[in-house]
């Protein structure tokens, strides 16, 4: 009886250290990842900045003696980059709101054409400065995704300088501030704290500028018009909203 007490507690401290040993190898419980923050409201005023590129076209149509027509269209690409503000108003899962920028431009392009055996006209096309203030309407893809329509004005200093060069030579330059039309889409994130950046594109529209230039061969008639894409990435600070916490 002795020896069977002394088997059985054997076996329980064996057997114990058994369950144990293998208790100690199971992995611990680890919990599911927490849920990444929510921005909790895009409903704001904001400024920022953005920097991109825009390749356009600067169109002519030209009446040369009076009596023979051309027309021409040059590329003016460049960088571009501003400054911009605008509100948002937030309602569920859209969001309205407006936005004004301001953008230094580096578009230029020109070409040279030969109006006649004695004649040659050479042509150079600036866009120097723009703006637009435009609506935007978006829909939230996900709590700090944010995608957008937007449409408005357009206004830009253009200047054209041309020259003809034959038995004599003539010039004319002008700069002027045009107005039009825009219209585009866009991708915004939110990245906290206020914070979002933002991947946009547009189409602009300056509408048409008509000069005129004296030449030796007699009066010449420019019709121009500018047309432009971009492309830009900006970075906005929101004040007044833009936390992280609840969800639309």
């Amino acid at each position: 009886m002795k020896k069977l007490f002394l088997t059985g507690a054997a076996l329980m401290v064996f057997g114990g250290s058994a369950i144990a040993a293998d208790i100690s190898r199971r992995p611990a419980y680890a919990p599911p990842p927490a849920p990444p923050p929510v921005y909790s409201s895009w409903t704001g005023l904001y400024w920022g900045g953005n920097i991109g590129y825009s390749w356009g076209d600067a169109k002519n149509d030209a009446t040369v003696l009076g009596v023979g027509t051309f027309s021409e269209s040059q590329k003016i690409d460049g960088v571009i980059g501003g400054f911009q503000t605008g509100y948002n108003y937030q309602f569920g899962a859209w969001v309205w709101g407006f936005e004004t920028d301001i953008q230094a431009s580096g578009q230029k392009g020109g070409s040279t054409f030969r109006l006649s055996p004695l004649a040659t006209l050479t042509t150079d096309h600036k866009l120097e400065w723009f703006g637009t203030s435009r609506s935007r309407l978006g829909f939230l893809a996900t709590p700090n995704i944010l995608l957008y329509g937007t449409a408005g004005v357009a206004y830009g200093q253009v200047k054209d300088n041309f020259a003809v060069t034959g038995v004599g030579t003539a010039t004319a330059s002008v700069k002027d501030v045009k107005a039009g039309w825009t219209a585009g889409a866009g991708i915004e994130g939110a990245l906290g704290g206020g914070w979002s950046a933002k991947l946009e594109y547009l189409y602009i529209d300056l509408g048409k500028l008509e000069q005129t230039l004296s030449t030796p061969f007699g009066t010449e008639t420019f019709t121009n018009r500018v047309t432009d894409n971009i492309v830009r990435v900006g970075l906005n600070y929101r004040w007044g909203g833009g936390g992280y916490g609840g969800g639309y």
